[in-house]
């Protein structure tokens, strides 16, 4: 009879281990989306990933993944395409950023603790590796890295020497950067950072809490990528200027003196 019933146990999580995945895939597709740098015309230069962190349309992803563009769209699963209008903050040291979409109702992740995270945890993330959005992938916590990794590793986080890092046993590449990595009930335990050889890593939930906790989230975002108005004011002023010197130039029939040296040898 003991037999018979551990059997029927195992049969029963045998079955339920897919249905159990599939469940969490539902769960968090919702929230997470494919972040896209565009250009004047709409069409993508870049590609990221973020995930939902509160309902009015607040969104965290990698600093690496917004920093230099001037214009970014959120796209859902469900084809759902939102604006990002702006920054709340972004912290280069971290790897980490928030932005705000053009969005409200949104469903956000619950967000965990990476405290206390072992080794040979099972973790999951939801990404989009490669331009293959959306993509699922089980893995393992590889190891924790209390103190951040050696300088010269290479890794692309700036300090990582000095930052708290997880490191995962998952599969996941080129934009997936910021996907959500949780755990088995599907609460956020870090973010995707970065990548060195097959290994991957990821920043710990706690400092985003600790930098969500300390950051104003209400305050009106600033933009993304700017014009520096005062640089692009004094190059066009140069290239007036040149224009109307080389205008009065070619009037006059004459040619600066470096320039005269050399119409011998032309000739």
């Amino acid at each position: 009879m003991r037999l018979f019933a551990a059997s029927v146990v195992a049969l029963l999580q045998a079955g339920s281990g897919p249905q159990t995945r599939a469940d969490l895939f539902k769960r968090l597709e919702p929230s997470v989306v494919v972040l896209e740098a565009t250009s004047a015309a709409g069409d993508r230069l870049a590609h990221g990933t973020g995930f939902v962190v509160r309902a009015d349309g607040l969104v965290v992803t990698n600093h690496h993944v917004i920093d230099g563009f001037a214009s970014m769209r959120a796209v859902f699963a469900d084809g759902r395409r939102h604006a990002v209008t702006g920054v709340v903050f972004s912290e280069p040291k971290s790897d980490l950023a928030v932005v705000q979409l053009d969005a409200r109702g949104l469903t956000p992740l619950v967000l965990g603790r990476s405290e206390g995270l072992a080794e040979g945890a099972s973790i999951f993330v939801l990404g989009n590796p490669l331009g293959l959005d959306f993509s699922f992938a089980e893995g393992v916590v590889a190891a924790v890295r209390e103190s951040g990794l050696p300088g010269d590793s290479r890794l692309e986080l700036k300090d990582a020497d000095r930052q708290p890092l997880l490191q995962l046993d998952v599969n996941s590449d080129f934009g997936g950067s910021g996907s959500p990595v949780v755990d088995a009930e599907g609460r956020v335990v870090g973010v995707l950072a970065s990548k060195l050889g097959r290994a991957l890593f990821a920043v710990p939930v706690d400092t985003l809490s600790a930098l969500l906790a300390t950051h104003p989230l209400d305050e009106p975002p600033r933009p993304l990528k700017q014009v520096p108005w005062v640089n692009l004011a004094i190059s066009v002023v140069v290239l007036v200027v040149t224009a109307v010197w080389v205008s009065g130039w070619r009037r006059g029939g004459r040619q600066p003196r470096a320039r005269r040296r050399f119409t011998g040898y032309e000739e």
